[in-house]
């Protein structure tokens, strides 16, 4: 299984999310690409879960592609398609909607053999302007919501053991997988990677992200 690397930028939302703000003036800059479960499985720190997971938002419906789509986390969800558009390099596209109310940002990132969701909370405003919603009833199907705690998320996900975001003191992720078989072994296909960060014992940042 071949997943395309873009997580660079990870980092820079949740730094933005434990209180900084970002020094980036585009879009594209100012979201990550949302890939840390992949991370996660190639370093063996994701449970796997039977499950597949996707966001419920205002507007809601069942989402109408499969659920090995790369577009299934956030194909239920009118904000997310209805949002604001951007592109960034090399040929990557997205959409996002911040609640300016509650700093919250809710938005779809993708390219290629890849597509991410994430819903995080305590986001400085964005370098332009983008889509406002009130953001704060935004959850999974499965029932996950921010502002959890880690044992409230594994009574839903199942049992997994936290590790700590590099580079973000005081954060700390539970990651699950659909992949049945272990980074670089044979027949992996597709799958999605769901993690949820927390700070302070409080969930920050949820993550569906879908690779091929």
């Amino acid at each position: 299984m071949k997943i395309s690397r873009f997580n660079a930028l990870w980092a820079v939302a949740l730094t933005v999310a434990v209180g900084a703000a970002p020094a980036v003036t585009s879009l594209g800059a100012w979201l990550p690409d949302p890939n840390i479960g992949d991370v996660a499985w190639q370093k063996g720190q994701a449970a796997v879960t039977n499950q597949y997971d996707y966001f419920v938002c205002a507007g809601a419906r069942t989402p109408t592609v499969k659920k090995e789509s790369l577009d299934y986390a956030g194909d239920g969800c009118p904000l997310i398609k209805n949002g604001t558009s951007f592109a960034y390099a090399p040929s990557g596209k997205g959409s996002a909607v911040y609640d300016r109310a509650h700093k919250i940002v809710l938005y779809g990132k993708g390219c290629c053999a890849w597509r991410g969701f994430a819903l995080t909370a305590n986001v400085a405003p964005p370098p332009k302007p983008v889509s406002n919603a009130n953001l704060t009833a935004v959850h999974t199907m499965r029932g996950v919501t921010l502002g959890m705690n880690q044992a409230q998320v594994e009574r839903i996900y199942g049992s997994a053991r936290a590790y700590d975001a590099k580079g973000l003191p005081g954060v700390t992720t539970l990651s699950y997988t659909t992949m049945k078989t272990k980074f670089n072994e044979p027949g992996s296909g597709c799958g999605q990677f769901q993690s949820f960060s927390f700070r302070q014992g409080r969930l920050i940042s949820i993550e569906l992200y879908a690779a091929c």
